[in-house]
Formats: structure tokens, sequence, C-alpha cells
């Protein structure tokens, strides 16, 4: 479990890099701010169809051979940004990489082939932490490599850390990752009728998390993608310490989802703690507009984190308990889709209420998703849970 979390940490710094200095690039190209909202959905479009994809092929094959070919996608994904030249070729990279982010349905997979249906909630609470923990040192580290104003000579130096992280983070899974989905076991679903993903997901109780999913989640991509832009064109911050910022959220969710989602597990239940991620998260998307400087989105930024770090290991674990041992591969493929088809959703609302209304109106928008959200597993999905 520990060389898992070691492989998901190292290659989620390697993203969390990208995130501080992609306006950046994409300024020094000529790229337009809605367009670069564009250019974060861009890469969850390539998750949406990469993760039911690899989820399923990791049931067949196996989990190992999909996380080494997917880390080296995004090895060669981060190099093209590095080259990038235009606004073309940058988008190209977001969307290779984002394919290849599609292995975290394999990751979740491997996760629950090891764990027992007890021990479930803590441990993916533990592997959102290792996202966690990248999300902190890579935006952090992103923003130091960039440097302080936005000349753009630096820019590349990062694209290239971040595919030679992708590369560590393959070696690592080469030499150490066991396989957790035996012969036996690729066996018998091969032997399964082959079925349309979408006769899975249209189970009921399953069909309702996977919309709460996608509202909840494309929510907090309207804010991801709009506060790197809200942060730059309103609050005048420069890569270094909007890193920070990035930083500053990653520090929130790990201290929830390592110290408090197992015990707050126990006590409440997963259904109820999605719910109430869902509905705080509604809360830091209604304040962050109303905030006129850095220092004033800290408490939001604080409020999205914890709501985070009790919306996404929850949901995950009610979704898990609606997939049989042979099929979890392919409903933790679809749960991520449904979470990419929120992250495409999103940003790409956010560029065009951006684009008419004002950086502003998406996250006002954004609470209403969120809240939404929070209120369907509230109605439909107590089946799971209770």
């Amino acid at each position: 479990m520990a060389t898992l979390f070691f492989i998901v940490f190292v290659d989620l710094v390697g993203f969390g890099m990208i995130i501080p200095v992609l306006p950046f690039y994409a300024e020094r190209l000529g790229t337009s701010s809605s367009m670069v909202i564009f250019l974060f959905g861009l890469y969850s479009m390539g998750q949406l169809f990469g993760a039911p994809l690899w989820g399923a092929l990791s049931d067949r094959i196996g989990r190992r051979p999909v996380l080494l070919a997917t880390l080296a996608a995004n090895a060669g994904a981060n190099v093209l940004l590095a080259l990038a030249s235009s606004s073309w070729e940058l988008g190209a990279s977001r969307l290779v990489s984002g394919l290849a982010a599609g292995n975290i349905s394999a990751a979740y997979a491997y996760l629950t082939d090891i764990t027992s249906d007890a021990d479930r909630p803590k441990a993916l609470g533990m592997l959102g932490a290792a996202f966690g923990l990248g999300f902190i040192l890579g935006p952090a580290l992103g923003g130091v490599l960039a440097g302080g104003d936005d000349g753009g000579s630096n820019l590349a130096v990062v694209a290239y850390a971040a595919a030679a992280l992708s590369a560590v983070a393959f070696f690592a899974t080469l030499l150490f990752l066991k396989e957790s989905h035996g012969p036996e076991h690729r066996a018998a679903v091969k032997a399964l009728p082959r079925q349309p993903q979408w006769t899975v997901a249209s189970r009921p109780v399953l069909r309702e998390l996977l919309v709460s999913t996608m509202l909840v989640t494309g929510a907090v991509s309207m804010l991801q993608s709009t506060y790197a832009i809200f942060s730059t064109e309103i609050l005048s911050l420069l890569p270094r310490k909007l890193g920070y910022m990035y930083a500053f959220v990653g520090v929130i969710s790990v201290a929830v989802q390592l110290g408090a989602i197992g015990p707050l597990s126990r006590r409440f239940g997963s259904l109820a703690l999605a719910r109430t991620g869902g509905m705080l998260l509604a809360v830091a998307l209604a304040i962050m507009p109303l905030t006129s400087n850095a220092n004033a989105t800290l408490l939001p930024l604080a409020i999205f984190g914890a709501a985070s770090a009790l919306f996404t290991p929850s949901i995950s674990t009610l979704i898990t308990q609606t997939a049989a041992a042979s099929e979890r591969g392919a409903v933790m493929g679809i749960f991520q889709g449904a979470s990419s088809l929120g992250r495409v959703i999103g940003p790409m609302m956010a560029s065009g209420i951006a684009g008419l209304a004002g950086l502003r109106l998406p996250f006002y928008c954004g609470a209403l998703f969120s809240l939404g959200g929070a209120l369907l597993i509230k109605r439909r999905g107590a089946a799971v849970a209770e």
C-alpha cells in the first residue's frame, strides 16, 4: 500500500507543478483568459475518456500494466508541454496528460483489491491524502521553479521537472509495485460476457451517486480553473504566490484526510460526510467572489480544502459499495469518468460565463452545482450507505 501511495504522490506532484504556471504559459502564447479556463477543461476531457477505458482494461489485464503505460504517457505529455510553441501544442499536451491521468481509476481499483470493506474508507482517505500532499508540494514547487515574475524563461523547466517525476513514478511501479488483480481474477473477468459500461452505470443507486459526483466535481473544477485567472487578473498574484495558495489548500485537505476522515466516517458514515462536503463546497464558492485581496481568499480556500477532503473519499466509498470484485476497475473507471465529465463541464461553463459576465459569476454558478449534488445524495443515495 505504501508503494501505491508513493507512486500517486510523486505523479500528483508533477501534475500540481503545472497548475500555477499554466496561465502564464498560455499568456506567453497569446491565449485569452477565458481560453485558459478551457485548457483546464481539456485536461479533464482527456480524463473523461481515459478513466473508463483504463479502469475496465485493468480488470482484464491487471492494474500494473495500466499504471506503467499511463505514467509513461504523462511523462511524454509534459515534455510536449515544455516544447510547446503554439496554443494547439499546449492544448494537445493537456489532452494527452488528461488521458494518462485516467489511470487514477486503476489506482482506486488497486486499493479496493487489497482492502476490506471495514478498512476501505480510511485507506481511500489516505489515498486522497497522497493526492493532497501532491497538491501541497506540486504547486509550491512549480511556483518556485517558475520564479517570481511572468517572464516565462523558467516555465519549460517546470514542465521538464514534471516529466521527470512521472518517470520516477514509472520506475517505482516497474520495480516495486506487485500486481493486485491476479490471473484468476483476470480470467474470471474475461469469462464474463462483455456488456457496455453504461449498463453498469444505469443501476439506480449508482446512477444517482454518479450524477452527484459529476455536479460536485464540476463545482470544484469551476473554482480551481477560475481561481487561477481570478487571482492573477483581479488579485494580481504571480506564479510563486499562486503556488503557495494552492499549497495552502493542500495542507488543509491532507490534515482532514489523514487526521479526521477515519474517525468521522466511523461516527457519521460516508453518506453524511459526502453530503456535508458538498454543502461546504457551496459555501466556499459563494464566499470567494466577495473577496478583494489574496489574504481574504484564505477563508474560502480553507473551507474548500476541508470540504473536498470530506467529499471525495466518502463518495468513493459509497461507489465501491455498489461494485462486485470482478468489476471494481470498471465501476471505478465510470466513477472517474463522471468526475472527469464534471471537470469538463465545469471549466467550459466557467469559460463561457467568465467571457460574458466576468470572473466572479462562475463561482456563484458552481455553488449551485455543489448544493444540488449534495441534496441529491440525501434524497437518493441513502440506500447505499445505510
